[in-house]
């Protein structure tokens, strides 16, 4: 059996740069399915909110809602996804779509249209793109520090509105195999490209930081790296003077205990704080670093929350 380490919820101390503001959105996009984007969702919401940071995670993957049940739940909403979007529900009380998971500070948005009604209500709606982008805007989101969408693995309007919500930068979620890479560079730059209209509207698209996913230390996984990162520095791809894509340092390395997290409904650094491993940091660790990249203004928070958990290891 695995144990995890709870830790007792405190509250940051933020300093933001000048011209960022609550709550920071962040979109987990691909539009191949597979990729992992909701097991780092979660992952990145559970490290934010054991951190001390006020964070609300919402599945937006209405056929396979993994986000939704990743983690248990001490109180569930009666509505989700589906009537945040179609604005069937009042929002002054955001119970009525918001569920409180057993993380302490983690709030959660679940995925409820397994008939898929939201896409063709979206499509039809005369703002259907910028539905999330505008719903987000109200009053009960405003006392999150960050929220984090999860997305559906394919090419549609539900994933040109979630990419339409980010305050800032959106996650690319791929793994090192050259299909997935090709997939990515073409599906999700395309879906980008298709919105590049927007910006004369004064809606910029955000920029797209490639997080690479289950990396195995094999030549061909290098060489796929390796390549990927040449197209990006070298600006080969399409629409490469209007679209920003870029390669995070921190790498998920494939291994098994990022699984065992999702399997005990566990954020992974609860489960792994230091590893005698020399070809990969420990889950923890690899959090650390990774959300420290995305949010360099909290990285005290980060290593706090790094020194107690290997504090408790001990």
């Amino acid at each position: 059996m695995i144990n995890a380490t709870v830790l007792a919820p405190y509250a940051p101390t933020p300093s933001l740069p000048r011209g960022v503001c609550f709550p920071i959105i962040v979109p987990i996009i691909s539009t191949k399915g597979g990729e992992g984007k909701s097991t780092q969702a979660g992952n990145i919401a559970g490290f934010l909110a054991d951190a001390g940071l006020k964070t609300l995670l919402i599945d937006g993957d209405h056929s396979q809602p993994t986000a939704s049940s990743m983690y248990a739940l001490d109180y569930e909403a009666p509505c989700g996804f589906y009537e945040l979007l179609t604005q069937s529900v009042s929002l002054e009380d955001p119970d009525n779509i918001i569920s409180r998971t057993f993380i302490p500070n983690l709030h959660l948005i679940v995925s409820n249209d397994p008939n898929d009604r939201l896409t063709l209500t979206m499509l039809q709606a005369p703002d259907g793109r910028l539905r999330l982008r505008n719903q987000l805007k109200h009053a009960s989101f405003s006392h999150y520090d960050v929220i984090i969408i999860d997305s559906k693995g394919c090419v549609s309007v539900m994933l040109e509105l979630i990419l339409l919500a980010a305050s800032q930068f959106a996650i690319g979620v791929i793994k090192p195999i050259m299909p997935d890479t090709r997939e990515f560079l073409r599906g999700t730059v395309g879906v980008m490209a298709s919105l590049l209209p927007l910006e004369a509207y004064g809606i910029k698209l955000p920029e797209v930081c490639i997080l690479i996913n289950c990396m195995d230390n094999t030549s061909l996984d290098r060489q796929t790296l390796d390549s990927l990162t040449h197209i990006l520095n070298s600006r080969q791809y399409s629409h490469a003077d209007q679209l920003n894509l870029s390669l995070l340092k921190t790498k998920i390395p494939l291994l098994e205990i990022f699984e065992a997290g999702h399997a005990c409904g566990q954020p992974v650094h609860r489960l792994e704080h230091s590893t005698p491993r020399k070809i990969s940091l420990s889950a923890a660790e690899t959090m650390h670093a990774l959300t420290c990249e995305m949010f360099p203004h909290w990285t005290v928070e980060f290593t706090r929350l790094l020194v107690s958990l290997k504090a408790g290891k001990q």
